[in-house]
């Protein structure tokens, strides 16, 4: 089982990336230039948010093993499940960027923030919330003025890592341990997900607000040191980051608020609109997998300009990423079950079991019913820590109520 609201969300990211990665520029300002700039920062922190989340889930969700003796046992092979995980995506996203792709490649990063997870993951809630909230204040302006100070120019790969990359691995740390502090609040209770949405409209407003009034543009832009003073610059940038990160928790509560009836949404409808949407789920659902095949587009779609540099830009590439990840991942999850890599993640990280004769393929389930709703339980349904709940970035289905079986 799964959770449509966090799926969508996911797909949602996904597909911004595709409008970031692959959209030309359009001059001259105006409403679709802005439109075209919007998802360029909050895709990549909205597809960190919904990792958040979903390593919450794997781990158990809102009742985590705790630290007696037998379920010590089982945080250890929670623990191995995502440093296997994490591996891989080191790996492989060290391999997609050796292939010249234009685009920021960002799993090795994950794949880093997870490791760093590893000893943090089952702290309580509220340290969770309270520890991932200073960090994202004070992480994105300390890195942003570090590498201004170094050029900008990373001269190993932990410096690009942890300085001067796009977004430094403690901004994801920060945004990780967010999530799964939320999760484990319990995302089935109306509070939480109402609490949440709003806290996360408050912060969005407040940190694009402070990010504009220091001189960024609040949409694709932070203030620089090239036209402010340094620290300055790197409260705004902190602000500028914040502010995407309160609007990717708010849109992911949203999503979840349409497609369940945690808050009071008639089932029929909610059904309705998971249903609507379900090409988009689809593709969260199997996001390493869309991710990866994106960026080998767009390593496929990689051309020469008349003035001689290198592109991969172009509205037929940004199509047919956007129609072919939405119809591919559909029927991929409709009649084959879980994506590519993450069955071999799964297969790796002991999660997904080796198939047995008469084993059926786990399928998505139909149109209508396309996933759990939060919520909702019907017979059946298998729960983690006596909730509702679905798993992680690369994802499976969902945790027992402490040793994932499958």
């Amino acid at each position: 089982m799964r959770i449509a609201g966090i799926d969508i969300a996911r797909g949602l990211a996904l597909l911004g990336m595709f409008v970031a990665h692959a959209a030309p520029p359009i001059g001259g300002g105006g409403i679709a230039a802005t439109l075209i700039e919007v998802p360029d920062e909050r895709s990549r922190l909205l597809f960190a948010i919904t990792a958040g989340l979903g390593l919450g889930l794997l781990t158990g969700g809102v009742r985590p093993p705790g630290t007696a003796t037998g379920e010590q046992n089982a945080r250890g092979v929670l623990r191995r499940q995502v440093a296997i995980r994490a591996v891989c995506l080191l790996v492989l996203g060290i391999l997609l960027q050796a292939t010249g792709v234009l685009v920021y490649v960002i799993l090795d990063e994950y794949g880093i923030a997870f490791l760093l997870m590893l000893p943090i993951v089952f702290l309580p809630a509220r340290w969770l919330l309270v520890a991932g909230s200073v960090l994202l204040v004070v992480a994105p302006g300390a890195m942003a003025a570090l590498a201004a100070i170094l050029g900008n120019q990373a001269s190993t790969l932990l410096e690009d890592w942890f300085v001067t990359g796009a977004y430094p691995v403690l901004t994801w740390v920060a945004v990780i341990m967010i999530g799964v502090g939320v999760v484990r609040l319990d995302l089935t209770r109306r509070a939480v997900v109402v609490t949440v949405g709003g806290l996360g409209l408050v912060a969005m407003v407040a940190g694009l607000g402070l990010s504009i009034a220091l001189g960024g543009d609040g949409i694709a832009a932070e203030p620089r040191v090239t036209q402010v003073p340094l620290p300055i610059a790197a409260i705004g940038t902190s602000a500028f980051t914040i502010g995407n990160v309160g609007f990717g928790i708010a849109l992911t509560m949203l999503c979840l608020a349409l497609t369940s009836t945690v808050c009071g949404l008639p089932r029929r409808v909610a059904r309705g609109i998971a249903a609507g949407l379900s090409p988009v789920g689809a593709a969260g659902a199997m996001p390493l997998s869309v991710y990866t095949a994106h960026l080998l587009v767009l390593l496929a779609a990689t051309h020469r300009t008349p003035e001689g540099s290198l592109t991969d830009d172009g509205w037929p590439v940004v199509i047919g990423l956007v129609v072919g990840a939405l119809a591919v991942s559909w029927l991929w999850r409709r009649y084959l079950g879980r994506g590519p890599l993450e069955y071999v993640i799964g297969r790796l990280s002991g999660r997904v079991p080796a198939p047995r004769p008469g084993d059926q393929v786990e399928r998505a389930p139909a149109p209508g019913d396309s996933a759990a709703t939060v919520g909702e339980r019907r017979p059946g349904d298998r729960l983690a820590g006596d909730r509702l709940a679905s798993d992680p970035v690369p994802s499976d289905r969902l945790p027992s109520d402490r040793i994932p079986s499958e």
